[in-house]
């Protein structure tokens, strides 16, 4: 009884204290000089402005992000159907360098391995240092690489430690003698911190390549055009050009032909 005759009484006083609050703010908004009120409604009317702008990206994110959501749905389907999830078998055959060809245009090596050791144009080429490069050119008893610095050379690649797909493609060599190229489509929640690089390895999507082999070091990422992917550099091991052994990659349709 003591503490609800108690509550009782203090009630009305905070009832009393609530409405001298609101009644000091109208008096100070009665006062305030019409400069003031015109900032006031300024900063109000840009305010608003602001949560529109912000209602609008929101919606904008969530309809890309419910359209990311439904390709990534479509792409486990047709990975479930045509097995994709099998990885390619590969058959190793050691080839020595005869050639090197490192101009602005080609970039390429040439390979003592042919038609006639069952080489064919498309075959992966790697060395101890990760990728070199892919079979574009046979011959009977040779063939030709076209190095990962090419700017033709594209493969499916991800981040080590990230199974979602992004684009590597060959950049040149730099005048240092660096070799280099780029990663697009790069998810926007990978991100570079304190300096630190990234490891680029192949995926066994594009099937030229069994997936983990390094690639190169990702050094930078930016923002891209449509603010949803990055894109970044890759520098690739320097003695790539360098190497006098390689392993061309023989699939099974390769062994069939």
């Amino acid at each position: 009884m003591t503490r609800s005759a108690f509550n009782e009484f203090e009630a009305p006083l905070w009832e009393i204290t609530s409405r001298l609050s609101d009644l000091g703010n109208y008096w100070g908004h009665q006062a305030d000089s019409k400069k003031t009120l015109i900032s006031k409604n300024r900063d109000l009317a840009r305010i608003r402005s602001d949560w529109n702008l912000q209602e609008s990206y929101k919606e904008k994110w969530e309809n890309e992000i419910a359209k990311l959501h439904s390709l990534h749905a479509q792409i486990e389907a047709l990975r479930e159907r045509i097995g994709l999830d099998d990885e390619t078998s590969f058959t190793p055959i050691l080839a020595r360098v005869t050639r090197r060809n490192l101009n602005s245009w080609w970039q390429e090596l040439s390979l003592r391995k042919g038609t006639n050791h069952g080489v064919v144009d498309g075959l992966g080429v790697i060395s101890s240092k990760g990728v070199i490069g892919r079979i574009f050119h046979t011959g009977l008893n040779s063939s030709k690489v076209q190095l990962a610095t090419n700017p033709n050379f594209r493969i499916v690649a991800h981040f080590r430690g990230d199974n979602r797909p992004v684009t590597f493609q060959g950049n040149g060599i730099l005048m240092g003698g660096q070799p280099v190229g780029s990663v697009w489509d790069v998810p926007h929640d990978i991100q570079l911190e304190n300096g630190k690089r990234l490891l680029l390895e192949t995926s066994s999507l594009g099937g030229t390549f069994p997936g983990g082999l390094p690639i190169g070091w990702v050094t930078s990422l930016d923002e891209s055009g449509d603010g949803l992917f990055k894109n970044g550099s890759v520098r690739l091991p320097k003695d790539l050009s360098l190497v006098s052994e390689a392993t061309i990659l023989l699939t099974e349709t390769a062994l069939e032909n």
